[in-house]
């Protein structure tokens, strides 16, 4: 049972990581697919 708690504890560890480093990675879409010619 401890080992399940644990893997779950470090699950949520992992997927709030994955969270905050994608967040800081992606662009809005307003700059990413911003060009001379477009307008959003």
């Amino acid at each position: 049972m401890k080992a399940f708690l644990l893997a779950c504890a470090a699950t949520l560890v992992i997927a709030a990581a994955a969270v905050v480093g994608l967040s800081h990675v992606q662009e809005p879409v307003e700059q990413a697919f911003a060009t001379t010619g477009v307008r959003l």
